[in-house]
């Protein structure tokens, strides 16, 4: 691999910008070569696909020239990397083994603060690139763009995040208060049409989303591979002149660009998607996860039984009776509770024993809780709003179905049109829409789907984490064990 070894600074807590690095060239009378790039993207610090992620780059190695890049998210759905002192780094530290170049930032790369970025910057053998992100005195944080000259031919790294929230990457905007973000689409329009005039293969590594990505191939011609990331999609065609590709999350697939080089030509380009599933372990990168996960002994301990398996909808319900049973001071009382089911990262959760790090993996965002109170109305509209939000411009993929948990049952009923996808136009539980009740909920329902007025007359953040509820919760049955409720309370039903 010809790799990268930088080192970013930052300067006021942030990266400065220290220009775009041109390798040195290959031989140019090599006749004919090939260069192999792999594309990853929302790994979410899933350590232990590492090890089958090493064979494959050793497989490509021995090929030809690779390029290992990845478009954001490598941290926050772990505790393994995500609770490690410092946060991030294991994931850094198997980066930097398996042999990555160049990488852009994700929304999630914010999550423990500006700080946290810094030193898993500085702890990188690889080229970190985002075009989009300054200080809000405009100085560049990132490089732009990076440059890689291989047998010839002269590859392009474009980065770009996501503007999803209100012109900010999605996530808490207090991490951002120091930070200006370039709209992700016009800025990545700009930046390929830059590179694009002096370089033979323009990749752009985007954490916009598929629905961004697909937009931005109707509008320019000037990028060969939108590597993509965010949307959490898995999609491997051709776009008008463009290549796009997203892995789905958590390295459950890689893309993979052949190169065909002829005396500094590129005269051919495939892709392939490889299902790491086939994928067979490198054991000296196994034992490295081994040890990450060994480090920290408290993380592993055991802290509860689990008297039967917990399904998603189990572990959703287990986050609301949390919320409900949490001791709050002042002797808060919650009669309703809400939990967001996209903020359920357990997809289950085994019968028998429950160490400290499933729970912590439930809430890898360190959520906290809001309390306050509502009326049955002001509940009702924020449900509503969320079921049906999304235009065709900009569909939502999580809206459509039950998205918000409670305590309460209910029943979103469905209008009529259009026929594939309707609709809510009411709900039947047992609130009053003119009634005051005290609500629990975390602080992503609290700040991103509730009206800012109303949030800030009525409900309050707590500070208390939801993960400190859920520990809580689980391990006060002790001998009797935990009996999940894998039942689901929030359903559909047709209008009439």
């Amino acid at each position: 691999m010809r790799k990268f070894f930088f080192l970013g600074l930052f300067s006021l807590l942030l990266l400065t910008s220290c220009g775009s690095k041109e390798q040195a060239a290959g031989s140019s009378n090599n006749a004919e070569s090939t260069i192999y790039i792999i594309s990853t993207n929302d790994m979410h610090a899933s350590i232990d696909a590492f090890p089958e992620l090493a064979t494959l780059i050793n497989e490509y190695e021995r090929r030809g020239e690779v390029v290992v890049v990845d478009s954001g998210d490598r941290v926050t759905g772990n505790a393994y990397v995500d609770d490690a002192e410092p946060t991030g780094m294991p994931i850094i530290e198997l980066m930097n083994r398996v042999g990555y170049d160049v990488v852009t930032l994700g929304n999630h790369e914010f999550d423990k603060g500006l700080d946290a970025l810094k030193t898993m910057v500085t702890g990188s053998k690889f080229k970190w690139v985002c075009a989009n992100v300054t200080t809000t005195e405009g100085k560049q944080l990132f490089d732009q763009y990076a440059t890689l000259d291989i047998d010839g031919v002269k590859l392009g790294f474009a980065g770009i995040v996501d503007t999803d929230s209100d012109g900010y990457p999605l996530g808490n905007k207090s991490v951002y208060q120091d930070l200006k973000f370039e709209n992700d689409i016009d800025c990545a329009k700009r930046i390929i049409q830059k590179i694009a005039e002096n370089h033979d293969f323009v990749v752009l590594l985007s954490h916009m989303g598929l629905t961004m990505d697909s937009r931005l191939a109707e509008r320019s011609n000037k990028c060969d591979w939108i590597a993509g990331g965010h949307s959490h999609d898995r999609i491997c065609e051709r776009r008008g002149t463009m290549q796009i590709s997203q892995n789905n999350k958590d390295l459950r697939f890689v893309t993979v660009a052949k190169l065909a080089i002829n005396d500094g030509e590129i005269t051919a380009v495939e892709y392939e998607q490889v299902d790491m599933s086939k994928i067979e372990e490198d054991s000296a990168t196994r034992n490295l996860v081994d040890s990450i996960k060994l480090a920290d002994p408290k993380l592993n301990e055991v802290i509860a039984r689990a008297n039967k398996a917990a399904t998603r909808d189990g572990v959703a319900n287990l986050s609301v009776e949390s919320l409900m049973e949490y001791p709050y001071e002042g002797g808060f009382k919650p009669e309703v509770c809400f939990y967001h089911y996209g903020g359920v990262r357990l997809s289950s959760l085994a019968e028998g024993d429950v160490r400290r790090v499933e729970i912590l993996n439930n809430d890898p965002f360190l959520s906290t809780i809001y309390i306050g109170a509502m009326t049955g109305a002001e509940i009702r509209k924020f449900i509503l709003d969320k079921y049906n939000s999304g235009t065709a411009e900009k569909p939502d993929k999580e809206s459509h179905y039950p998205y918000f948990r409670s305590n309460i049952p209910y029943q979103l009923v469905l209008d009529t049109e259009p026929a594939e996808a309707p609709d809510a136009k009411d709900i039947r539980w047992e609130l009053d829409d003119e009634r005051s009740y005290r609500v629990a909920m975390c602080n992503y329902i609290a700040e991103s789907y509730i009206d800012k007025t109303l949030v800030a007359n009525k409900l309050h953040d707590t500070k208390v984490l939801v993960r400190e509820a859920m520990l809580r919760h689980i391990t006060q049955f002790g001998d009797r064990g935990y009996t999940p409720n894998n039942n689901i309370f929030q359903t559909e039903i047709k209008g009439e």
